[in-house]
């Protein structure tokens, strides 16, 4: 996805109508976010925390992909859901911004055990921003947009809130603007393809050429033990990345020239060698930031 079809958005979605038809994705109908208090009566609650990440999209200097987020709620094994944080004030968050730091979110939840992190998107004020220009964004999918003033977005991942004595759960959750962004019909579409996970672990480190020059817009993979890519990212344009929201485990980081994403947009590579495709078997523990050599690609 480049610059260049942002600008193009912005040409036509001027005289295009939002999509009115719901879609797959959840949206949220039982009013604003309320407190643990509201919801429990004080029952048994304890301390966690939550941390919104995401990456960069390199060649998009000066471009804003913003969500508006009204809080956050955790869904139960039985599929229904409990506050967590509610924002008295909206928090619009610029999702490009976060990749070497986080947008955190700390509260008391109900002692239990939960399936996923549901965050409470304003529709309103989610759009995407060049310069003083702004394009409102479509939830869903080209042929199947959502309409709702809050669209809810879950983040599966199982964890447990017990109120026993230690460091409180921490949740990281990666929105992956690289695979829910998509430009089409004059429009940009959000599609969410979300990770999350618990204690997670996350990787970084750079790619460059054999020149020592960066590669930029290559794709960096982190695939389990069975194959499945748990989450990837692109370099920036002085060839860094960061992975975050990683389960503990053995992974193969690999680096990619080109590179399909969830939305069907082609990324490719800007600076590597011809035919290079480097990759390295890491072993990630809970909690762990890890480093990596340069990878020559």
């Amino acid at each position: 996805m480049k610059a260049a079809l942002f600008l193009a958005a912005l040409a036509l979605t001027a005289c295009s109508a939002p999509g009115s038809s719901l879609g797959t994705i959840p949206s949220e109908s039982s009013g604003a976010p309320r407190t643990t208090n509201d919801f429990l009566g004080g029952a048994p609650a304890a301390q966690m925390k939550v941390m919104l990440y995401d990456a960069p999209i390199a060649g998009m200097s000066g471009v804003k992909v913003n969500i508006g987020i009204d809080g956050l709620q955790l869904v139960t094994a039985t599929g229904g859901a409990v506050p967590f944080v509610a924002n008295a004030r909206r928090d619009v968050v610029n999702l490009l911004d976060l990749q070497s730091h986080s947008e955190d979110f700390n509260g008391k939840a109900p002692i239990g055990v939960y399936t996923a992190v549901r965050m409470l998107i304003d529709s309103g004020s989610s759009n995407v921003t060049i310069g003083k220009f702004t394009i409102p964004i479509h939830w869903g999918s080209p042929g199947n947009p959502v309409s709702a003033p809050v669209i809810a977005v879950d983040f599966p991942c199982t964890f447990a809130v017990t109120g026993i004595p230690g460091p409180p759960p921490q949740i990281s959750m990666d929105f992956n603007v690289l695979h829910s962004v998509k430009f089409a019909n004059g429009a940009i579409y959000v599609q969410p393809s979300v990770s999350a996970a618990s204690s997670a672990a996350q990787i970084a480190g750079k790619v460059q050429n054999q020149a020592g020059m960066p590669v930029s817009s290559a794709a960096v993979l982190a695939v389990d033990m069975l194959g499945h890519v748990v989450n990837s990212t692109i370099t920036a344009a002085d060839g860094s990345y960061a992975i975050h929201a990683l389960p503990a485990g053995i992974y193969t980081i690999q680096v990619k020239n080109n590179y399909v994403t969830a939305v069907g947009e082609t990324v490719t590579a800007t600076g590597a060698d011809a035919g290079a495709a480097p990759s390295a078997t890491e072993v990630l523990a809970p909690n762990e930031n890890v480093h990596l050599p340069a990878f020559v690609d």
